[in-house]
């Protein structure tokens, strides 16, 4: 066993190398997820002729309940609510119709293959139909971790940034939402009266998970905000053997684990839970602790979901030594080609209503960005690993299923992470802000209109059409929701500059609805910088909320962040 653990740290110390220099030279021809992928791979041949190939077998287990939930929560604790749900209705018409879409498309074609002989039949389980179908909604699970990591050293759109990481999380969460929802109707013949009971399960899934995130996040926050000895107070002010870190820290997260573990347990989707368990932990918790406990948190989340996303990668890449037999070559090669065309009756269909409803329409070559970004990974072939198999020799289930989709999610990392960087300099989109994306999208619905023309009737329309439902959330939110469970006060700043460093961008505003804390946090910080303290007093001094620009070295990914520190405003999220 020693051995095998040996190993596999090491490969993960490489990776985490690897990837640093990938990001601080800006590599922008092979991701960090695909150079993870590839060093997992030159591993796993050393384990297989060390004979060691027994325990590269990937666990669904230990990817489920110890991998998957620190990048999920990340993801939403560094969310920027206010750009991610400004554009909730577009990213939702992706992710959920959108998957449905893809999902049935694939499954219906792949179950067509399989009646034409083009794959054979002896290759799958025991029903042949709803297992295409599981193989379709498994399949439709998009991680853009290595577009996403060119994004952050780009001068991308910040739509292009929060459209695809919008759509990734919501998008894994109703794969697995409709891969759970199929495996009860395994051993039911499928009709047109089960149509109706599907989605109804569906609905049920996603509501409930959304449910008990909110609610054990809420009563968390509630007992933070109770017991809190002041938003950014010192933690050592019960004494000096007693620090307050700690415990809320510990609090923060066993609550978020706990949110995941009951939605599991109820059949439900723990990603979903864990997601918005971290979007109210963000918005309520967090500011609720003491200044050490939220510099914690957020360096603990990002250190964790960072660590998992590379483990994970390189995870992937072993598994091409531990492949099992069984492969069906008919699924192996028109895997990539469904699943291009999938993605493309997702994107494009649904980007055309889409504009129809948009104030600021999405133009053609940001479509064509979209449809490209839809990679596979880490979610998916953990679904096939798990893939019901009823009447098989074993349960671990389907391998010519497993061993297509190993294909899938390497040649799309590999080969489509490693063009995203050509591809937006290709399509026009580097160096372009919202303002003008959006007028080539209103150029592209009115074709006559000359370029100054859409740019003016864009600014007019942002201008002219403010969002009165995030206005009324802001106001029920501050006289109703914050005095329980804690949040932002009005009057305090933001210290992002704090946080890079950049002394010159650091504003000392004093306000009668300013926290005396806040302001002696905010000068002390200074003065820390300035006396040339070191980095980890600067961080402690420098208390911000948990989604606010980082440094363009730190690895940028799906379950990383929220945002990019390039292509983003550097103005700070608001509360949403």
């Amino acid at each position: 066993m020693s051995e095998e653990l040996t190993l596999v740290w090491l490969l993960l110390i490489t990776t985490v190398l690897t990837s640093f220099f990938i990001q601080r030279y800006h590599v922008q021809y092979i991701p960090p997820s695909g150079a993870a992928m590839i060093l997992g791979m030159a591993c796993g041949g050393i384990a297989k002729a060390a004979g060691l190939q027994a325990a590269l077998r990937f666990s669904p287990a230990a990817f489920f309940y110890g991998l998957l939930p620190p990048i999920v929560f990340a993801a939403g604790f560094t969310l920027k609510k206010r750009d991610f749900f400004r554009n909730f209705g577009t990213i939702s018409v992706f992710a959920v119709p959108g998957t449905f879409i893809s999902a049935l498309f694939f499954g219906f074609v792949t179950y067509g293959l399989v009646a034409i002989k083009v794959v054979k039949r002896s290759h799958l389980g025991t029903a042949p139909l709803i297992e295409c179908l599981l193989y379709g909604a498994l399949i439709s699970a998009t991680d853009p971790v290595a577009t996403l990591s060119i994004f952050s050293d780009m001068d991308v759109p910040p739509v292009l940034y929060n459209l695809v990481f919008g759509e990734s999380v919501l998008n894994d969460a109703t794969a697995i939402v409709l891969f759970r929802t199929l495996e009860e109707f395994y051993e039911t013949p499928l009709s047109w009266g089960t149509v109706p009971l599907i989605f109804w399960r569906f609905f049920v899934i996603a509501t409930g998970s959304i449910v008990i995130g909110l609610g054990v996040a809420s009563a968390c926050a509630f007992i933070l905000k109770r017991f809190q000895l002041a938003p950014g107070a010192d933690s050592r002010q019960g004494g000096p053997a007693f620090n307050a870190t700690i415990y809320e820290v510990a609090l923060v997260v066993m609550s978020a684990y706990l949110a995941y573990l009951v939605s599991e347990t109820l059949a439900l989707s723990g990603i979903v839970t864990l997601f918005f368990t971290g979007i109210c932990h963000a918005h309520y918790s967090y500011y609720s602790v003491t200044k050490e406990a939220a510099i914690t948190l957020k360096r603990l989340f990002e250190f964790a979901a960072f660590l998992s996303e590379m483990f994970v990668f390189a995870y992937l890449g072993l598994q091409v030594a531990a492949i099992r037999q069984g492969m069906d070559l008919g699924l192996m090669l028109t895997g990539v080609p469904l699943v291009v065309l999938s993605r493309a009756l997702n994107i494009y269909p649904l980007a055309y209503l889409v504009n129809r409803g948009r104030r600021l329409p999405l133009p053609i070559n940001l479509q064509h960005t979209l449809w490209a970004c839809g990679l596979r990974g880490a979610v998916a072939y953990g679904l096939a690993v798990n893939l019901p198999n009823i009447g098989a020799e074993s349960d671990e289930g389907i391998p010519a299923i497993e061993s297509a989709t190993l294909v899938i999610v390497l040649v799309s990392t590999l080969l489509f992470g490693g063009i995203t960087g050509p591809m937006v300099q290709h399509f026009g989109l580097q160096g372009l802000d919202d303002m003008a994306v959006h007028a080539l999208g209103y150029q592209d619905l009115h074709k006559s209109v000359s370029p100054s023309t859409a740019a003016n009737a864009v600014r007019e329309i942002a201008a002219n059409n403010p969002d009165s439902a995030h206005t009324l959330w802001k106001q029920v939110d501050k006289a109703y929701l914050k005095p329980l469970f804690g949040g932002r006060s009005s009057g305090q700043p933001h210290l992002y500059a704090l946080s890079t460093g950049n002394t010159e961008d650091a504003e000392v505003v004093e306000d009668v609805s300013t926290p005396h804390h806040v302001l002696e946090m905010q000068t002390s910080g200074l003065a820390h910088m300035q006396s040339g303290l070191s980095s980890v007093d600067a961080d402690v001094e420098a208390y911000q909320p948990p989604h606010a620009s980082d440094s363009a070295l730190l690895p940028t990914h799906r379950g990383l962040t929220g945002r990019t520190s390039n292509g983003l405003p550097h103005e700070h999220d608001e509360d949403t």
